[in-house]
């Protein structure tokens, strides 16, 4: 399952330039809000209201993690896509990075989205940005034995917690959705990996 090879990260690359180009053409044609009000995620509308929205909320929860607010947003979500993308990529392959990345996002946009509509009354509000995607990304560094990245995860948690009485704006718990998916969603990898070897040393000894 580890892949450590120093070839270029072609996913991660290819995640930047998507991304910093969604957000180039918001600011250059002047339509970032338009982009943020149409793309990103409102949690009430998938758990609030009717049935109706529910495809369009599944769509929003998708789009709404290659949308940012501003430059300081997507700036630190790049760099530390960049920082830690290229070492995920390499150790579980492109197809589970790539599967990885997506799930993690949907499964921070979610945890955000229930603990926002059902416990701080704050669903109205719209969620963008990969901070869930790329958390899940250090998730796989912390299921690959990255001790410091269950350091982080604590800290998102309490900043949660903070977060609920102070109003801040960053939505930690997509931090801690994305990045239990991804630690989660690793482990089962590897277990998955070790089974297989299992068997195939089992069938060749036998």
């Amino acid at each position: 399952m580890m892949r450590l090879l120093g070839h270029p990260p072609p996913v991660t690359i290819i995640l930047v330039v998507i991304n910093a180009a969604i957000f180039a053409y918001g600011m250059l044609s002047q339509t970032q809000s338009q982009i943020i009000a149409h793309y990103g995620f409102i949690p009430d509308e998938m758990f609030r209201a009717n049935n109706s929205l529910l495809p369009d909320s599944l769509l929003r929860l998708f789009t709404s993690m290659f949308v940012h607010a501003n430059i300081a947003h997507i700036a630190f979500n790049l760099f530390a896509l960049i920082y830690m993308g290229g070492f995920a990529e390499r150790s579980i392959g492109v197809p589970r990075f790539v599967l990885l990345y997506i799930v993690a996002g949907l499964g921070g946009g979610l945890l955000h989205g229930v603990v926002a509509s059902y416990v701080l009354s704050s669903g109205d509000s719209i969620l963008i940005g990969a901070s869930g995607a790329i958390s899940g990304i250090l998730g796989v560094s912390a299921a690959l034995g990255d001790i410091r990245g269950y350091y982080w995860l604590g800290i998102q948690v309490l900043y949660a917690f903070i977060g609920s009485f102070a109003s801040l704006s960053i939505a930690f718990m997509a931090h801690v959705g994305g990045f239990v998916t991804g630690l989660l969603l690793t482990k089962v990898l590897i277990e998955i990996e070790r089974r297989k070897r299992d068997w195939r040393s089992n069938m060749f000894s036998t």
